[in-house]
């Protein structure tokens, strides 16, 4: 092999994104531990980023996310990963650093999980919050498609929708 085919495969190598490596065991091995993850990495501390290649990881590389159109300005909006990803990081850039930034936390409050083979549906409610603060800022759910495949759990898609534009969520999605 030749020095500058070498270069090349250690540079491809290297370049390779972290999801290309796999997820945590832990976080695909059920459709509920598949959600808990998604929402740990789309949280994150003041000053601290989103954990987009954890996130990554959780998805086919096909699938999709469908936000509410009350986020998207009315308009019906379908988002790849990677779209989604730019969507939120660009809503985010002016804060995130700076003195405003008190970070962000979303969790899985409530969920009913159905699951018939290698397919499963959660319907999971969530609470947004400001890092490390109690108080509710919204609060909707999640319609998550999670199918099983070479013994992990998978993404396929997300759709959501979140109080007051689609109502108060009925007391038989909320906790306990």
């Amino acid at each position: 092999m030749s020095r500058s085919t070498m270069f090349m495969a250690a540079a491809l190598y290297a370049a390779a994104p972290l999801a290309a490596q796999g997820p945590r065991a832990e976080d695909v091995a059920s459709p509920e531990a598949v959600v808990r993850a998604t929402y740990d990495a789309i949280s994150r501390a003041p000053g601290a980023p989103f954990q987009w290649e954890r996130f990554r990881s959780l998805f086919l590389p096909e699938a999709r996310l469908i936000p509410n159109t009350e986020q998207t300005g009315g308009r019906f909006t379908v988002h790849t990963v990677d779209s989604f990803i730019t969507w939120i990081d660009d809503g985010w850039k002016r804060v995130i650093g700076t003195p405003q930034d008190r970070g962000f936390a979303e969790s899985h409050v409530a969920g009913i999980t159905e699951q018939f083979g290698d397919v499963a549906h959660v319907f999971s409610t969530y609470e947004k919050h400001i890092w490390n603060d109690k108080n509710v800022v919204g609060r909707g759910i999640n319609s998550i498609q999670l199918v099983k495949k070479d013994g992990r759990w998978w993404i396929s898609s997300i759709a959501w929708d979140e109080e007051p534009a689609a109502g108060q969520v009925p007391a038989k999605y909320l906790p306990r």
